[in-house]
């Protein structure tokens, strides 16, 4: 999802063009979409009860891959952006200060992942909670390129340059990412923290970015979420082996390094205001799938599979070609993203904190974000402002510290 100014935009459709026009593909959805989400009492009555809470648990920080990345994504999420201070210190020095805050953080995350304060904690009480806490760790090219300068390929960053983008410095680059995902805001936030003041004196804080989707309890783990525009988000997201493959490849040495992957993180501004302008079948034809249930508009159930040359009962196109889901399906396989999305609400700014997960970012998320860009309806309502790259590290083994392994292949 991207976004462009009006004075900028040529190629690309209005908010009246798409008005105008989703009049005719979506006639039916002005009767079938009227009124959603208003039920009877005997509607209500049928209606299957609330799931039962997700057992939240202790997630283990030692695996062949770091913790948060394949699970199912957790309620709430801080994306944290850390640089490190460095000024006046040699090569090898900079290298020994990565080394020491990745052993900080990897033993943090150790202690709070099951359910133990940090050292020095003076709140261990608030890690007590299981809540199926993580930290997830990547690092810049550039920091990478301090372990070791041949270990990080080009595809890492930066990204190209693209039309629609109105990047922001505060939500751009940073030398480290900390990924701390939770289903409960007060572990999570004393997560950060800890975390936080064990860094200050070694690092700055660039961004904390913080998301969240629908609670544990309200819905099946797995479940698609609705982003702050009412659309059902993360239909088409892999799964199982499929998602294990668009994340770390078939083989060792597809990745950037064995075991890790890489991660584009991109804050995404929603314009809420105009949006509520838009009726339900102009939304339905911006997306290419109903709002009401997330189907495509070429079939009935949301996991059916979008048709892009299936037609209305007028013979037109029943998905449009510059609809979003038509500019983001993939080309090939290369091009599957396993997209981890996050709601964000700060003040009157709002939007999708879009943390893409991927084998290779050149082949996979370049592609299909360059067809984003060229033309994509939803560009109307919906605008970059934060984006950044970063090569995620293999995950470890009990008395390891995270980077370990590129340390090793270094020879430090």
């Amino acid at each position: 999802m991207s976004g462009v100014p009006a004075s900028t935009r040529r190629a690309e459709p209005s908010r009246r063009t798409l008005l105008t026009g989703s009049a005719v593909a979506a006639l039916g959805g002005l009767v079938s979409g009227f009124g959603v989400g208003q039920l009877t009492a005997e509607q209500a009555a049928a209606s299957p009860a609330a799931p039962e809470p997700a057992l939240a648990r202790y997630l283990s920080p030692y695996g062949r891959h770091q913790p948060g990345i394949l699970e199912n994504p957790q309620a709430h999420a801080v994306f944290l952006g850390i640089d490190m201070v460095l000024k006046g210190l040699e090569p090898a020095a900079k290298r020994e200060r990565l080394r020491s805050i990745l052993r900080m953080i990897t033993d943090d995350a150790v202690r709070l992942m099951a359910g133990q304060g940090v050292l020095a904690d003076t709140e261990p009480e608030m890690a007590q909670l299981p809540a199926n806490l993580s930290l997830t760790v990547g690092l810049s090219r550039a920091a990478i390129g301090l372990i070791g300068p041949d270990l990080a390929p080009a595809s890492l960053g930066p990204l190209p340059k693209f039309k629609i983008d109105r990047l922001r410095e505060e939500y751009g680059q940073s030398d480290l990412v900390i990924q701390l995902c939770a289903e409960d805001p007060t572990v999570l936030a004393h997560a950060v923290r800890s975390v936080r003041k064990n860094l200050r004196s070694i690092t700055r804080v660039k961004y904390e970015q913080h998301g969240f989707t629908h609670a544990a309890s309200s819905q099946p783990a797995g479940s698609p979420f609705r982003n702050l525009f009412g659309q059902v988000d993360g239909i088409a997201n892999p799964k199982d082996d499929t998602r294990r493959l668009a994340v770390f490849g078939h083989e060792p040495s597809d990745a950037w390094f064995p075991d890790a992957t890489t991660l584009v993180l991109r804050r995404i501004q929603m314009d809420l205001d105009t949006w509520d302008e838009v009726d339900r079948p102009a939304r339905d034809f911006a997306l290419g799938r109903r709002q009401s249930d997330g189907a495509p508009l070429s079939g009935q159930h949301p996991q059916d599979p979008v048709d892009l040359q299936a037609v209305t009962e007028l013979g037109l196109p029943a998905i449009a070609g510059h609809a979003h889901v038509a500019r983001a399906m993939p080309a090939s396989g290369d091009e599957v993203l396993w997209r981890r999305g996050y709601s964000y609400q700060e003040g009157g700014s709002a939007g999708l904190l879009f943390a893409s997960y991927q084998v290779d970012v050149a082949r996979s998320f370049i592609p299909v974000q360059i067809r984003l860009a060229e033309l994509d309806a939803l560009n109307e309502w919906t605008t970059p402002i934060g984006s950044a790259v970063y090569g995620v590290l293999p995950g470890i083994s009990q008395g390891m510290y995270l980077g370990q392994q590129l340390f090793q292949a270094a020879g430090h």
